[in-house]
């Protein structure tokens, strides 16, 4: 996850070693860009890390205040947004299940299998099914 923050106190390029060295010692931060010119702190972190201790870290290393830069909107990576494979086509492995199931059922219905038959209704099913997503 990656945040923006920003943080008011920093005078000097000294002042920005000491709150990215900070930063850097709190246990779930992967990378930390401070910055002069726009008083910001970019955080890239392994799991959420609360305000108060980031604010907590910093201030052990002067009198700096860090508040959130974007509104509480978070970015995340999608290395952190992982889910399986089956979450992700879950809904898409559903629809054709549904359609082959149902034309399996018609077919069944008239007593004899005709693939040829079967095929037409299945892309019938398809063809209706994914015409609402467009």
């Amino acid at each position: 996850m990656t945040h923006t923050y920003n943080i008011t106190g920093m005078t000097c390029g000294n002042c920005v070693a000491k709150a990215k060295s900070q930063l850097l010692m709190l246990g779930d931060v992967a990378e930390a860009d401070v910055q002069l010119s726009a008083p910001q702190a970019t955080i890239t972190m392994q799991k959420h890390i609360p305000l108060a201790t980031l604010q907590q870290a910093l201030g052990k290393a002067g009198n700096y205040t860090i508040t959130e830069a974007d509104g509480g909107m978070h970015h995340t990576s999608p290395a952190a947004e992982k889910s399986s494979w089956f979450e992700t086509y879950k809904p898409v492995l559903l629809i054709g299940a549904y359609i082959t199931g149902a034309t399996l059922l018609i077919e069944a219905a008239k007593g004899d299998f005709n693939w040829h038959t079967w095929m037409q209704y299945f892309m019938a099913g398809f063809f209706l099914v994914f015409s609402f997503f467009k």
